[in-house]
């Protein structure tokens, strides 16, 4: 208030209509140029958090230069009833500390998981699981039987992923597994194992 009262006395003084123009849309713009920094430092500060939790902890690190298919499977054996959900987190890249990708690659990755215990799995690129409106990559599976008779659900994301040479990218995803804690005391799956690949498939563009 004072400070305001401070602002209309100083105005007062100015004895030109042109000055008092002027000064208050100096005023005008020293505010507009104040409210957009804090408006671009809060964007970049919550940028910037973001990024720092998705690298951090990141379990495997993959890097596609060219054509390839590369798969790995996550640990079954930790994975009991628990209100916790599991999360894995790996990274995708174009580059390494060696080499960089002299291609254009268009990449997918799907998820399949054996039948054995009653879970939930959900995925998430470039965010976290947490952030406000964070689309679930898997919102649909597809079931599949090899040639041994054992049965899979298939997570295959509808979208592929670019990367240009021209660019070092790399994507963040997070997969989360939820084994419901009611699931302790049933001892109908006391002794199964849950079996989680992922497959990311690349290829070039042209």
């Amino acid at each position: 208030m004072i400070k305001m009262n401070a602002l209309r006395s100083k105005i007062s003084q100015i004895p030109y209509f042109k000055e008092k123009g002027r000064f208050l849309v100096f005023v005008l713009f020293i505010v507009f140029v104040l409210f957009v920094a804090y408006y671009l430092f809060r964007v970049a500060y919550a940028r910037y958090e973001l990024r720092s939790s998705l690298v951090s902890d990141i379990d495997k690190a993959l890097y596609i230069f060219e054509s390839d298919e590369i798969r790995f499977n996550l640990d079954p054996t930790g994975i009991i009833p628990s209100n916790t959900p599991y999360t894995y987190r790996f990274s995708v890249a174009n580059f390494n500390d060696d080499h960089d990708s002299d291609v254009d690659i268009s990449y997918t990755v799907t998820v399949r998981t054996t039948t054995n215990l009653p879970i939930t799995v959900s995925m998430y690129r470039n965010e976290l699981p947490s952030s406000p409106g964070a689309v679930n990559l898997l919102t649909g599976s597809t079931d599949v039987q090899d040639e041994d008779g054992a049965w899979y659900h298939v997570y295959s994301p509808s979208s592929s992923y670019s990367m240009y040479y021209a660019n070092e990218t790399t994507d963040y995803y997070t997969l989360v597994i939820n084994f419901p804690i009611n699931y302790a005391n049933d001892l109908t799956y006391v002794n199964s194992i849950e079996n989680i690949e992922i497959t990311l498939a690349s290829e070039q563009m042209v």
